[in-house]
């Protein structure tokens, strides 16, 4: 009987780890590929005749659409914590379509003017909008079904199925700048990614609808007001978790929203060959990622979380000088790195929704503490990288900027991760007497 417990466990948390993370893939598939399109979209949506400053403004569009993503993630954060992790994610994955079909249809600067933008802020909103309840609340879900023993490698296929919906759309860029002309790219290519999302996610909700809320959060007490109530009695799993984010938020933006265009824009590479070494480095990210399941399956959260952080501020900048010289392969070293640190470190991550917060606030205190880290100083991170470039003319700005970042979540590791790990902080929702034993997931 006991092993077919197991078994049954495990089988359960295969299926609800395959049908979260097909739309996780979805929702990195839509929601970066604007980033991959973003010098395109500063001829499109932009009046001509200064091009730094129309792709700055593209990249501001960017960062200022996810001001909706803390809204949303107060918004699903509040469904999944008091009707079900399900209907939050079938939700958030429909607003998701709904954005990207928008910017798929919208006319451009030439046809309405000024109204070329407005209208794809409106859709960045929305896709911002249903990104704040997304990636937190499929890493609820998988880490609640999930083994214990098995924790780090289930969540770690989320976020590698992010990844791999990113690197989907490095794809289905490399594809279009390959066969088609820049004029041809311009005029009507950048569409077909945006439109061909519709049908994927009819695939992803099929799946999503198919999978049961987890036992842990059917037996665990409703609270009326989960924000407040992770405000009250959470806060140290926020600061803890923000403050982990900070670096994996900077340093994924930067990596596979912005080195494509700092490959063209600063280094001088063509469209073909920032694509290609932007994807090989989003694959690499994505194989840190198991590699960092694997690791905080075996061994004590912090020294995982500093280890990495350790390794992405020691490797950046050389990173970065090696990535000047030019070349794909040089690209794609200087990237990978700093990207396999990083993978891991977004993988840890991942698993602190389920160590530091209590399932009653659960979804709600982690897509807030993501959701606020991420809009500040992630989805900020390719106009801030630009503008410090433009502002310095120092090409190295954006490394030094995640080194800093780095060094913080260092600290992170050291005192709170640690701390945990010996069993002296309280638990999150508890009275200071209490102790977690250990701040595994």
């Amino acid at each position: 009987m006991g092993r077919q417990r197991v078994i049954d466990v495990g089988l359960d948390s295969r299926r609800t780890t395959l049908a979260v993370s097909v739309g996780t893939f979805i929702a990195g598939y839509d929601n970066l590929l604007y980033g991959y399109f973003a010098t395109v979209f500063a001829v499109v949506f932009f009046p001509p005749g200064n091009s730094t400053a129309a792709l700055i403004q593209t990249f501001l569009i960017f960062a200022v659409g996810f001001a909706a993503r803390p809204l949303g993630g107060m918004f699903f954060g509040h469904v999944g914590d008091r009707v079900g992790r399900r209907p939050a994610l079938v939700a958030s994955i429909l607003s998701m379509a709904l954005g990207t079909l928008g910017i798929g249809l919208l006319p451009t600067y030439a046809t309405i003017g000024l109204w070329a933008p407005a209208l794809l802020l409106a859709s960045r909103l929305l896709q911002g909008f249903s990104v704040g309840g997304e990636y937190v609340g499929a890493n609820v879900m998988i880490l609640e079904h999930a083994e214990h023993e098995r924790a780090g490698r289930r969540v770690s296929a989320n976020t590698v199925a992010g990844y791999l919906g990113i690197a989907a759309a490095g794809s289905t860029s490399l594809l279009l700048a390959t066969v088609l002309t820049d004029a041809q790219l311009t005029s009507w290519g950048w569409r077909l990614p945006f439109l061909f999302a519709l049908p994927l996610v009819g695939v992803g909700l099929y799946l999503r609808l198919r999978i049961p809320d987890s036992p842990e959060f059917q037996e665990a007490k409703r609270v009326r007001f989960p924000l407040g109530t992770a405000l009250r009695h959470g806060w140290r799993g926020i600061l803890v978790y923000g403050g982990w984010i900070v670096m994996v938020g900077l340093g994924g933006y930067v990596l596979h929203t912005y080195m494509a265009s700092y490959l063209k824009t600063v280094v001088g590479m063509d469209s073909a060959g920032a694509f290609g070494a932007n994807l090989a480095a989003v694959v690499i990210l994505a194989i840190g990622a198991v590699l960092g399941g694997i690791l905080v399956d075996r061994y004590p959260p912090w020294i995982v979380g500093f280890t990495a952080a350790l390794g992405i501020a020691l490797t950046v900048v050389p990173g970065f000088l090696i990535i000047r010289q030019g070349s794909v392969a040089a690209a794609i070293l200087g990237q990978a790195m700093w990207g396999v640190c990083l993978g891991v470190a977004a993988t840890l991550g991942s698993t602190l929704t389920k160590s530091q917060f209590p399932v009653e606030m659960r979804y709600t205190a982690t897509a807030f503490a993501h959701n606020v880290t991420v809009t500040l100083f992630g989805t900020t991170a390719p106009y801030v990288s630009a503008f410090l470039i433009d502002r310095t003319g120092n090409r190295l700005a954006p490394a030094w900027y995640l080194v800093i970042m780095a060094c913080v979540a260092m600290t992170v590791a050291m005192t709170a991760l640690r701390k945990a790990s010996r069993g002296t902080v309280p638990a999150p929702g508890l009275p200071r007497g209490h102790a977690r034993q250990r701040a595994m997931p």
